[in-house]
């Protein structure tokens, strides 16, 4: 950031506006990778989980030639999802509306009943595909097929992810919360240690907030702050554009993500995963609680920035060069993204 001149925050009325909500599910979460679930759930042919990112539905299954494959979950007839549950395994994708089959590469075997005209050919109706890959032990999905690699994309954040993220890692828990505000509301608040001497108390004592320092660079922010002494939290802390996140707390390890659900609410989903040698009444006594504590304290504050931000009064406020640099980093991606210079 430039400490020459204020740098100012997104304009309030982008944190609620439907149309604003619609240009980012076209212009960014139709364009970036999305995590959407563990490896573990699709290690075998037959297995499928299914997700929604900007309320598209998509699902993710194994093929009988074990190629993980991924398919926007919409029915080549009359549009009805195909997989209702949200994992599971099955031999082929039947639809529940009228019965058409697909196999596990997404090719229509069977239009039962259906009696096309003599144009028909099901080898035009096979399901739409979307990207897939995988990394750390989670699916990774890109609605766009002509993506750049996963690989590619990650960047930095894999190297940040890596020197934590250990090889006898097991999964431990998923946290789920819906909380009345924007994605990048939520966002906002993770992309600054500002906040913690007041929002996050016992954080506060873990840690040197005043040395909160960030790294902002293809299209990761790495978070760092010295812990206090005698502490071992927290640890790593990262962000991807648009709404991936890494932390590292004591001898575990979260991966986050911040779904936007509709403009005014989002889900916050954690998978925690622990050492192998770490009991699992051990990790949640300590880890565990830690986290959910840190999170429950962060969801009591965004709603209520959520909520004047709608009531008109405020348009834009300035942001600090030292310690608010990540919120900036953030905002001029999502502006570029969608073709809006700063």
């Amino acid at each position: 950031m430039d400490q020459k001149s204020t740098t100012y925050t997104l304009p309030a009325k982008l944190y609620h506006e439907n149309d604003f909500f619609k240009v980012e599910r076209d212009k960014i979460f139709s364009n970036e990778w999305q995590w959407v679930g563990r490896s573990e759930l699709v290690k075998n042919p037959g297995q499928f989980i299914t997700a929604e990112i900007t309320n598209i539905p998509i699902l993710i299954i194994r093929d009988s030639n074990n190629i993980l494959r991924g398919f926007h979950n919409v029915c080549r007839h009359r549009a009805s999802k195909i997989l209702l549950d949200k994992e599971g395994k099955c031999k082929s994708l039947v639809c529940p509306y009228h019965g058409w089959r697909y196999g596990l590469n997404g090719k229509l075997q069977n239009s039962p009943y259906f009696y096309g005209a003599e144009d028909f050919n099901p080898d035009n109706f096979s399901l739409f595909p979307i990207k897939v890959s995988e990394e750390f032990g989670l699916v990774f999905v890109n609605i766009n097929v002509d993506s750049e690699s996963l690989t590619s994309w990650l960047g930095p954040f894999t190297e940040m992810v890596n020197r934590v993220y250990k090889s006898n890692f097991v999964f431990h828990n998923e946290i789920t919360f819906d909380v009345n505000a924007n994605w990048k509301t939520y966002v906002d608040n993770y992309q600054e240690g500002y906040h913690i001497p007041l929002i996050h108390p016992q954080l506060n004592k873990d840690v040197v907030w005043q040395e909160y320092t960030l790294i902002n660079t293809d299209s990761t922010s790495i978070h760092s702050v010295p812990p206090r002494s005698g502490s071992h939290e927290p640890g790593s802390f990262g962000w991807h554009f648009p709404n991936i996140i890494f932390n590292a707390y004591g001898r575990g390890a979260v991966f986050q993500r911040i779904e936007p659900l509709k403009p005014k609410w989002c889900r916050v989903v954690y998978n925690l995963f622990r050492p192998s040698d770490v009991s699992e009444e051990d990790f949640e006594s300590n880890e565990g609680q830690y986290q959910k504590e840190v999170s429950i304290e962060d969801q009591k504050i965004v709603p209520l920035v959520q909520q004047n931000l709608e009531t008109g009064i405020y348009q834009a406020g300035p942001l600090s060069p030292k310690y608010e640099s990540g919120l900036a980093y953030f905002h001029q991606l999502l502006m570029e993204r969608i073709g809006i210079g700063e």
